[in-house]
C-alpha cells in the first residue's frame, strides 16, 4: 500500500529552521557514501501554437538518503516565455503540477505519491528553494550580518528574505525592482510580515550599500548586480540557474545571469550547490565563466563539503563569498518529501493506494525459467 497525499496537508507543519536543518543534512550526504545525487534534468520540448512561442518543460529531480531511508524522484511540468530580459510563464499556462515518488532505500517498496512539493511557511513559494539558500548560513555570513540588500520583489526574494528573519535578527533591509509599484508594494507587505523595516530604492547600486547579505532572487536573463557596488565582508545570495536548452532553442542568445564577471573576480571563493549541476546545464553564472578564463574550478567549493566539514567556510570578516543555489537537488526534495511523508502519516491525511506488487523476474532470475 502506498499513500497519496497532497502536501497542503502538512507543509505548514514543518517549522522554517527545521527545513533548513533537513536539507543541510540531505546535501551532506551528497559527499557522503549514505546520499546519491543526480543533476536536475529539464527536458524542453519548444512549441509555437496559435497561443505563441514557449517551451513546455519537463523538470526531473532525484536523490535519495540512506539517512532518511528514501530515494526517489519530483516531477513537474511548465511552460515557459521569454520576454525582453525576463523569463515568463506564458498567459495561457496550466495550472503546474508536480509528483514526488517516494521509496524505501532499504525495502524497495514504494512509500508514497506526493502531489506538488511544500511550500514555505508563508504559503508564498516552495519550501526547498529558500531553505537552500539558506542553509550554511552561519558558515558564510559574518556573525554580525543584520542589514540585508534584496534584488527582485517576487516569490522567491519573499520568501527567502522571510526565511532570513527566522534565522537571524534582521535590523533593516532594502530592495530594489525594476518596476517602482513592485518594489513598494513588495517592502510595505514584507515589512509587516517580518517586522523588519524595508525600504524600497530607486538605484540598483543602491540595493547594495551599506549591507552585510545580499540577496539575488530575480528572474532576469542578464546580471542584476555590479561588482563594484560590492563592500567588504558581504555574502551574496543568487538563486538563477540557467539552462543550455534555452538558448538551444532560440529564445535567449546568450544563458541566463543574475551576476556579473566582475562580482565573481572580487569574490574570494564561489560556493556551488553544485559543480556537476552547472556543468551539465552549462549555466551561465559558474561554467561559462570558468570557461572563459573569468575564474577557474579551483575558486569554486560546493556547498556540501563545507557543510561536511571537508572544505572552509568564511575564515575573516573581510571575505566576499558568492553562493549560487543554481538549481534544485532531488536529494533535498526527496528529503522535504520523506518529511511531509511522515507527517501525514501522523496526521491520518491522504489515503492508501492499493498498487498490485508483480515478481521482478529479471532481479529474481525468472529470465531463465522463460527461456
Amino acid at each position: 500500500m502506498a499513500l497519496f497525499f497532497h502536501s497542503d496537508d502538512v507543509d505548514q507543519l514543518i517549522p522554517f529552521k527545521e527545513a533548513v536543518q533537513i536539507t543541510e543534512n540531505a546535501l551532506r550526504d551528497m559527499v557522503s557514501p549514505e546520499g546519491v545525487n543526480a543533476p536536475r534534468k529539464r527536458l524542453n520540448l519548444h512549441r509555437q501554437i496559435g497561443e505563441g512561442k514557449f517551451d513546455t518543460v519537463l523538470n526531473i529531480y532525484a536523490g535519495g538518503s540512506a539517512s532518511y531511508g528514501a530515494v526517489g524522484a519530483q516531477v513537474a511540468l511548465h511552460r515557459k516565455s521569454i520576454d525582453g530580459n525576463q523569463q515568463k510563464r506564458p498567459p495561457f499556462n496550466p495550472d503546474q503540477t508536480e509528483l514526488a515518488l517516494i521509496y524505501d532505500a532499504d525495502g524497495g517498496s514504494l512509500l508514497s505519491i506526493m502531489a506538488h512539493r511544500p511550500r514555505d511557511f508563508t504559503g508564498v513559494a516552495d519550501l526547498r528553494t529558500p531553505a537552500t539558500s539558506l542553509a550554511g548560513l552561519d558558515l558564510f555570513a559574518r556573525k554580525d550580518a543584520r542589514r540585508v540588500g534584496i534584488y527582485g520583489s517576487g516569490q522567491q526574494a519573499w520568501a527567502t528574505f522571510a526565511g532570513l528573519c527566522e534565522l537571524r535578527k534582521i535590523e533593516s533591509a532594502k530592495v530594489y525592482s525594476p518596476t517602482p509599484a513592485h518594489r513598494a508594494g513588495f517592502a510595505k507587505k514584507i515589512s509587516a510580515k517580518t517586522g523588519v523595516p524595508v525600504t524600497a530604492v530607486d538605484g540598483p547600486d543602491r540595493a547594495a550599500e551599506d549591507v552585510d547579505i545580499v540577496l539575488c532572487m530575480t528572474n532576469t536573463n542578464v546580471p542584476v548586480i555590479d561588482g563594484s557596488w560590492l563592500e567588504a565582508g558581504q555574502y551574496i545570495i543568487s538563486v538563477i540557474g540557467s539552462n543550455i536548452e534555452l538558448v538551444k532553442s532560440g529564445n535567449l542568445s546568450a544563458p541566463r545571469r543574475e551576476i556579473d564577471d566582475a562580482t565573481l573576480t572580487r569574490c574570494d571563493f564561489v560556493v556551488a550547490l553544485s559543480k556537476a549541476q552547472a556543468i551539465d546545464s552549462q549555466q551561465g553564472d559558474i561554467y561559462w565563466p570558468v570557461q572563459n578564463g573569468v575564474i577557474t574550478w579551483e575558486k569554486v567549493v560546493e556547498i556540501a563539503d563545507v557543510l561536511a566539514g571537508k572544505a572552509k567556510g568564511r575564515t575573516n570578516d573581510d571575505q566576499i563569498i558568492l553562493y549560487k543555489n543554481q538549481g534544485g537537488q532531488g536529494i533535498v526534495d526527496i528529503a522535504l518529501a520523506k518529511k511531509c511523508y511522515e507527517l501525514a502519516k501522523q496526521h491520518g491525511k491522504g489515503y492508501e493506494m492499493r498498487i498490485q506488487a508483480r515478481e521482478n523476474w529479471w532481479v529474481q532470475g525468472g529470465r531463465a525459467e522463460t527461456w
